[in-house]
């Protein structure tokens, strides 16, 4: 709310964006072996999805399993939540962003002497550029 009351008083144009597949673009690094078991309808779902994967379906008490391992960061796993938080940092600090000591979901860069801050919530961004003239 506060960022928003700067962006109106400094006349600033306001982009909001989304990062489409923002967890599926962090890794899950080689030290980490992390499964999902995949039980009844959705089995089918998957295995529509990746016709491969019927090889790998199992019963288990008359249901279908399916058991993987995940490669990418998975929406709802706190392990995913914290890689894709760290490459998204990492991306930002290449961009020149710096990380606000309170708040840890915004950054704030220099460009041509105004400052641009960028506040994100899990793929959701607000990202302000001061208006000229």
């Amino acid at each position: 709310m506060v960022t928003t009351l700067i962006d109106a008083v400094e006349d600033r144009d306001v982009a909001i964006f989304d990062v489409p597949g923002a967890f599926l673009q962090a890794c899950f690094p080689d030290d980490k072996f992390v499964v999902v078991i995949i039980e009844g309808k959705f089995v089918d779902i998957m295995c529509e999805v990746n016709t491969e994967l019927k090889k790998f379906v199992r019963y288990e008490n008359g249901k279908k399993v399916l058991i993987l391992q995940l490669l990418k960061a998975l929406y709802g796993c706190m392990e995913s939540a914290l890689l894709r938080y760290n490459l998204y940092i990492s991306t930002l600090h290449g961009l020149g962003f710096k990380l606000n000591p309170y708040d840890k979901c915004t950054a704030n860069r220099d460009v041509e002497g105004s400052q641009q801050t960028l506040c994100f919530y899990i793929d959701d961004k607000k990202y302000p550029t001061k208006t000229e003239g």
